[in-house]
């Protein structure tokens, strides 16, 4: 029974982190951020969240595979469709976490990939929050609950605003606010030369 309530945990928490990599990856190029954060910093905190939520998934898979209250197979958690409990709920659940995987691996490889194929991936982040949202709302145990009522229609509702307001600001992407760069001095053996050759020059 501990193992149920932990794979229920981790599965609520993967959610979640889901939810807010996508929002927060939504609000930083729609332009509400402006010159608030830079570049590097959005990014850092973007892949954060995504690779939390990777690793509750994997509890939540794993706890899956182990626990002894409703036991699932291999083929029942990666296969879409072959799970005997709500078959069609469980199969967003296993496409979503291929898409989600999907997203961060392509993450990851973004520089061998490059950006244009990385995007394209990237566009399967909203699909796979979609599908884990139908996963939990179908599927979860806790669905009946009224604060996971509350949860899933605040955190749905927020990415619908958030994807209007991203296809709104289409084609304006925010300016970021610039890494400071420090202007190295010359060395004053370099000066020295510098102002010898000129010297030189000036007597000619």
């Amino acid at each position: 029974m501990r193992t149920w309530v932990i794979l229920r945990s981790a599965g609520i928490g993967a959610y979640l982190m889901l939810f807010l990599s996508v929002a927060w990856g939504l609000v930083a190029t729609s332009g509400a951020l402006g010159r608030r954060v830079s570049k590097a910093s959005a990014v850092s905190i973007h892949q954060f969240l995504s690779t939390c939520g990777l690793l509750l998934l994997g509890i939540h898979v794993g706890g899956l595979l182990v626990d002894p209250f409703m036991p699932f197979g291999p083929s029942e958690i990666f296969v879409p469709g072959a799970a005997s409990y709500r078959p069609a709920a469980t199969a967003f659940g296993v496409i979503a976490m291929y898409a989600v995987v999907l997203v961060l691996v392509t993450s990851w490889t973004r520089k061998r990939i490059g950006t244009t194929w990385w995007r394209r991936m990237h566009l399967l982040a909203v699909p796979a929050f979609v599908l884990s949202l139908a996963h939990g709302v179908f599927s979860g145990t806790d669905s009946a609950r009224p604060w996971m009522w509350w949860m899933y229609l605040v955190t749905g509702s927020a990415v619908v605003f958030l994807v209007v307001l991203r296809g709104l600001t289409a084609g304006h992407r925010p300016e970021r606010a610039e890494r400071h760069v420090e202007i190295r001095q010359v060395a004053p053996r370099s000066a020295a030369k510098t102002a010898s050759g000129q010297m030189v020059s000036e007597s000619q």
